[in-house]
């Protein structure tokens, strides 16, 4: 379970890093069905399945934001500034 963490927060950040937010939208929900289709075969009662889906949800969106971040941090700097 913590490879798949790993590899959904690697997928979020890449994500952040170069695409913008209709790519991620698609991506979630591959990544919705993928873990309705993981709780069904694990036999999963629902409050666990909706925890397995919202946990998932979450560290593909909080690394997409963490790239969307360091996106930002990494042209700020390579932006011309306006002279007073």
């Amino acid at each position: 379970m913590e490879s798949a963490a790993v590899a959904l927060a690697i997928l979020g950040f890449a994500v952040g890093m170069l695409f913008r937010l209709k790519i991620l939208l698609p991506i979630l929900m591959l990544l919705l069905v993928a873990s309705i289709i993981f709780s069904v075969a694990y036999g999963l009662t629902f409050p666990d399945a909706a925890l397995a889906i919202m946990v998932a949800q979450a560290i593909v969106q909080g690394c997409y934001f963490l790239g969307l971040v360091v996106r930002f941090l990494l042209t700020a700097a390579n932006r011309t500034r306006p002279i007073l």
